[in-house]
């Protein structure tokens, strides 16, 4: 048996049983905040009706945003709007996912299955491919806790990252799969560990390398993602055809490039905490960005000015929106839309 095979079996429960008291605790906290705010959440996005095809169309004719519901149950309902939240009607769709990206036509939706009664089994995650009727298309199961998603800008590939052992990215023993697959047939085109790594002209091997958060740039083929070596975190640029990966600097993580393809908004390890930060690609220059919280997630640009992210909402409490701050690191973090998680802004 394989080192990495050991550590995941003798990992598995240790995380469920840490994973049923983080649910119990969590899940308490997080079902009391949501029940005591969802009426006025509620006022934000009334009415929450399943929408028809044509309501469908009619939004994604425009460019808009697509987001998850958290305000009331049932939480994780995908649901589209105009990019002005406010001035705008959103539309309830029938799926409901723990984290979701789409682009052109083509989304991927991840949710923990908890349909397993035993308490020794390992966890795992419903991967899903849907269309632009936001209905299952493909579907598959992947062992571990459900992380990252993303959709390449033509829509022909996902991303999807999962924690195989532990449930977080401070987790010095954790261990993570990131697989892409093709989205009209649903078959994996692999995991990064397979792909070949290079870093300073050479081949780059390690007995463990882990990888998450993939973002692809416009041609699809390229991709940035996060690679850690022991305790050190890189950026890596990956050639799909050529299933290479090459590292351009370290504390990098979960990337997500401009629509202008020209910078990175990623999270860099500062001290205890992870800072908001934007890559410049050509220079390598870093600006960090006015978010004084310890964020933990992969950004989403809203536009070339303007960057999207989740985080906890404490006035008054509605558990977790998401706000928006300027790129250039000026400004402060304002609410984009409370009681959501997981924006994804469609371009036309």
């Amino acid at each position: 048996m394989s080192s990495s095979n050991s550590r995941q079996q003798r990992g598995k429960l240790f995380m469920w049983v840490l994973l049923g008291s983080l649910a119990v605790a969590v899940g308490y906290t997080a079902w009391v905040i949501v029940r005591s705010n969802a009426s006025a959440a509620g006022a934000q996005m009334e009415p929450l009706v399943a929408a028809s095809p044509h309501e469908l169309k009619a939004i994604q004719s425009a460019p808009h945003l697509v987001f998850l519901h958290q305000a009331e149950p049932p939480y994780g309902q995908v649901i589209l709007t105009g990019l002005d939240p406010e001035a705008s009607q959103g539309a309830q769709t029938t799926l409901a996912c723990g984290r979701i990206y789409y682009a052109a036509g083509n989304g991927l939706c991840l949710n923990q299955d908890t349909s397993s009664t035993d308490p020794l089994a390992p966890p795992l995650v419903s991967v899903t491919l849907f269309g632009s009727d936001f209905r299952p298309r493909h579907q598959l199961t992947a062992e571990g806790i459900l992380s990252r998603a993303r959709i390449s800008p033509d829509g022909k590939y996902a991303a999807y990252t999962v924690f195989v052992t532990g449930h977080s990215y401070e987790d010095i023993d954790m261990s993570t799969a990131t697989v892409v697959l093709d989205t009209a047939s649903g078959a994996s085109l692999g995991n990064l560990e397979d792909f070949e790594t290079w870093k300073d002209g050479q081949l780059y091997e390690a007995p463990e390398f882990n990888f998450w958060g993939v973002t692809f740039a416009r041609d699809s083929n390229t991709f940035y993602a996060t690679l850690r070596n022991g305790n050190t975190t890189y950026l890596v640029q990956g050639d799909l055809a050529a299933r290479r990966l090459t590292v351009l600097r370290e504390n990098v993580e979960c990337p997500s490039i401009s629509p202008d393809g020209t910078r990175l908004g990623f999270k860099k390890r500062v001290g205890n905490q992870w800072q908001l930060a934007v890559l410049d690609l050509t220079t390598m220059q870093e600006t960090i960005l006015a978010e004084p919280e310890g964020i933990d997630d992969q950004v989403e640009w809203l536009d070339n000015e303007h960057i999207l992210y989740q985080k906890a909402d404490y006035d008054p409490p509605k558990w977790v929106s998401v706000f928006v701050i300027p790129a250039d690191g000026s400004g402060k973090p304002q609410v984009y839309l409370e009681n959501a998680t997981s924006p994804v802004v469609v371009r036309q």
